[in-house]
């Protein structure tokens, strides 16, 4: 398949996700106004949103992103977020989500994260200044730009799990594995929802988690930000995780 699951990447591995300086093209997401940012008024819907029994009725298959509750504005970013929608903590339906090139998954939002909404904001973190001077994102571009990456780079975000901390060592085995079963519930929601954006009428509702369906429009490159979450995925955690490209 086209699809390359289950990848943690090295910077020098996302080659092909390299800002090459041309103008991004805004898709009417929140972040900060600067002058002369390129940044749009929300737009109206580009297709139809199913309603929510349509997508599915699967309880493995979430039917919405996750949004973190008032007045936390942590939410997982697999499309852009009009600025009401943004505003009002509820799903976009105005901007459908497609294919993503890229999913990052992170272990958990920081206390930071959670209260600003944006991956990776708190300010001992490096992140942004990683994706930037490995030209993932524009040389100008920060954290606050981080609801536009999904529209303007095909860059989406989300966590392994959906609760505030600073402290990973914090969650132990048997919350790891609780967190395993809902974020593929969340991952399968959002290849559903690809699938109904696309109008692929060989993806029947029921059917969400197949294979087949994922590997047409899941995401090209999955990476995990840090080791410790994608070896909890295992049934028997590895005892060592090497950087870069994970073996299928």
């Amino acid at each position: 398949t086209r699809r390359t699951a289950g990848a943690m990447l090295s910077a020098s591995a996302f080659e092909k996700f390299r800002f090459t300086g041309g103008r991004a093209v805004a898709a009417a997401s929140v972040s900060r106004k600067r002058e002369g940012s390129p940044l749009t008024p929300p737009q109206p819907p580009r297709a139809r949103a199913k309603p929510d029994d349509e997508v599915s009725d699967d309880p493995s298959v979430r039917q919405h992103p996750y949004i973190a509750p008032a007045p936390a504005r942590w939410r997982e970013r697999y499309a852009p977020t009009c600025e009401a929608c943004e505003a009002a903590r509820v799903p976009c339906m105005h901007h459908p989500e497609v294919s993503l090139k890229l999913l990052i998954i992170g272990h958990n939002p920081s206390e930071h994260s959670w209260g600003s909404g944006w991956s990776y904001s708190n300010p001992s973190n490096n992140f942004w200044k990683l994706l930037a001077k490995g030209r993932i994102v524009p040389e100008d571009w920060t954290v606050e730009d981080c609801p536009r990456l999904p529209g303007d780079l095909g860059i989406g975000f989300t966590d392994a799990g959906t609760v505030p901390g600073n402290d990973a060592n914090a969650y132990n085995r048997a919350t790891m594995k609780k967190w395993r079963s809902d974020l593929y519930a969340r991952l399968r929601g959002h290849v559903a929802r690809c699938a109904d954006a696309s109008g692929d009428e060989d993806a029947p509702v029921g059917h969400r988690s197949s294979m087949s369906i994922a590997s047409r429009h899941g995401p090209d490159v999955v990476a995990f930000s840090g080791k410790r979450q994608y070896a909890q995925l295992f049934d028997a955690v590895p005892s060592r995780v090497d950087a870069g490209r994970q073996p299928p």
